[in-house]
């Protein structure tokens, strides 16, 4: 089974990439370490784009008051990035169809598979979830029914918004997302907050410790070469400064782990999977 791809998370676009000067030489970076696509959404054109959140408008019409006729001729993968409870699937899956037939975009995503089936539409070929050494629900359920038509997986959070640096757990959130002072520090706080993934947290660097391997590293080698994806999927880095796409993508390229560092860090999920294996 081959790797999968390499994916620039822009989120911090805007936020942490500030400047012209700043995402321009991020962008250069991305092209040196051969990182070609980019996940982003709203009003941009680069690859990939989102529609998200129940707005009580019909998709079809927020399709083309909103949605890709406004910015795009043409996207790569649109994403449904929340459900939308007030419409139903069937008038969804007919309006995406529409688009795809215009050729608006390439790729769809959610789980319309059903519907699409019964109806002739095109299905979702791409599904982004949350998916890292402490977050693996996925892989019960979802991941197989993935497989069984085609999907590709595209994982974000592979470092858990950092969590997985262990900053967090050592009192060191000063200038990351976990900070009082970051738009995003309260919510990430409340998501790996709890006592049972601060204790994993710890137990996980006691392992890592005597193997002089950083949590990082350990997290992206294990979700690039030991996790459930593969060719065709995709894990998105997002990243806050220069020096961490950098270091990220060097952390990855020290290859594979040992097969006991491998059953080790695996252990953690054993202890966690009771509580987070239903976080998709």
């Amino acid at each position: 089974m081959g790797h999968p791809s390499l994916i620039f998370g822009a989120a911090s676009i805007g936020m942490d990439f500030s400047t012209k000067e700043s995402v321009q030489d991020a962008l250069e970076v991305l092209k040196e370490l051969n990182i070609s696509q980019i996940d982003t959404a709203g009003s941009t054109k680069i690859l990939a784009t989102k529609l998200g959140y129940g707005s009580g408008v019909f998709l079809s019409r927020l399709l083309r008051l909103n949605g890709i006729d406004m910015f795009y001729r043409k996207v790569d993968i649109l994403y449904f990035h929340q459900p939308d409870p007030t419409t139903p699937l069937k008038e969804q899956a007919a309006a995406l169809n529409d688009h795809f037939k215009k050729g608006s975009f390439k790729r769809l995503l959610r789980e319309l598979i059903q519907f699409c089936e019964e109806n002739g539409f095109v299905k979702p070929s791409v599904y982004q979830g949350d998916y890292n050494l402490i977050t693996r629900g996925m892989e019960k359920e979802l991941l197989p029914i993935l497989r069984a038509h085609s999907m590709s997986f595209f994982a974000f959070r592979a470092l858990a918004a950092g969590f997985l640096t262990g900053n967090y757990s050592a009192g060191k959130s000063d200038g990351t997302r976990f900070s009082d002072d970051h738009p995003l520090g309260k919510a990430f706080q409340n998501l790996y907050g709890a006592p049972k993934l601060q204790q994993a947290m710890k137990d996980l660097e006691n392992i890592l410790a005597p193997l002089g391997i950083s949590g990082r590293e350990a997290s992206l080698r294990w979700i690039y070469y030991h996790s459930r994806l593969g060719d065709g999927d995709g894990i998105i880095l997002g990243a806050s400064k220069i020096s961490q796409i950098r270091e990220n993508v060097k952390s990855i390229s020290a290859g594979p782990l040992s097969e006991e560092e491998v059953q080790k860090i695996e252990g953690i999920w054993d202890l966690l999977a009771e509580d987070r294996g239903g976080i998709l």
